[in-house]
């Protein structure tokens, strides 16, 4: 479980200050899926770095299963986010070099697995994905949804307890962007991750049991009848 207190985040841009984050309280229980909006510049990208220990609050308190993740050292806080915490962004971020099983396989070099094991692991974790045939492809042979289930697998091999998602869909057309979603949906049901995404199309924040929507670094949280 997350638990934000009293978090603060202050930038200085010449002469002027501006909190990214004013006081943000929040509670996200485990297993929950939560969308986050807002308009540019508003915070939602300041509260997904502070819940995966990205980066540090000015002030306040962002735990995570009892540990406070501002007071961790670099070492520790980078060893949190490698056991516990998948990353999904709107650029993909694969490496084009390798193929996409060895881009789902850098998720599992900081945690010590073997080389089999990882093999293993990555092939699954892109057959879950629907990629089991595309094993040895580069990020290049592949369209924009396809790099994106790879980034969905590498994010989620190393059975992480939390998925965060930076506009997922951002650079994915309609019939794309459904079919990511249903990956990501199935997931979370599948693996019992909490979900957390930010995501600017209000029609994928609508299917979400909960939404905080984030202005000037101040944020409200409502509830969604879904089914």
């Amino acid at each position: 479980m997350y638990e934000l207190k009293a978090v603060t985040k202050r930038y200085t841009r010449g002469k002027e200050t501006v909190d990214a984050l004013a006081g943000v309280d929040l509670t996200i229980p485990d297993g929950d899926r939560l969308v986050i909006q807002g308009p540019t510049g508003g915070g939602k990208s300041t509260l997904l770095q502070m819940l995966g220990g990205l980066d540090r609050p000015t002030s306040g308190e962002v735990v995570l299963d009892g540990t406070d993740m501002a007071k961790l050292s670099e070492a520790r806080l980078t060893r949190v986010r490698s056991e516990n915490i998948g990353f999904v962004f709107q650029s993909f971020n694969l490496i084009p070099t390798l193929t996409a099983q060895e881009n789902v396989e850098t998720a599992l070099v900081p945690l010590g697995v073997k080389t089999r094991e990882r093999r293993e692991r990555a092939a699954e974790a892109l057959r879950s994905v629907g990629l089991g045939e595309r094993l040895g492809h580069l990020p290049g042979e592949m369209s924009g949804g396809q790099q994106q289930r790879v980034a969905i697998a590498r994010a989620l091999v190393k059975q992480p307890k939390v998925l965060l998602a930076d506009e997922p869909t951002g650079n994915l057309d309609e019939s794309m962007r459904d079919e990511i979603m249903d990956v990501l949906e199935r997931m979370w049901k599948e693996l019992g991750l909490t979900f957390i995404m930010v995501t600017h199309d209000s029609s994928l924040a609508k299917k979400a049991p909960r939404v905080a929507t984030i202005r000037k670094g101040r944020i409200t949280v409502k509830e969604n009848a879904v089914s």
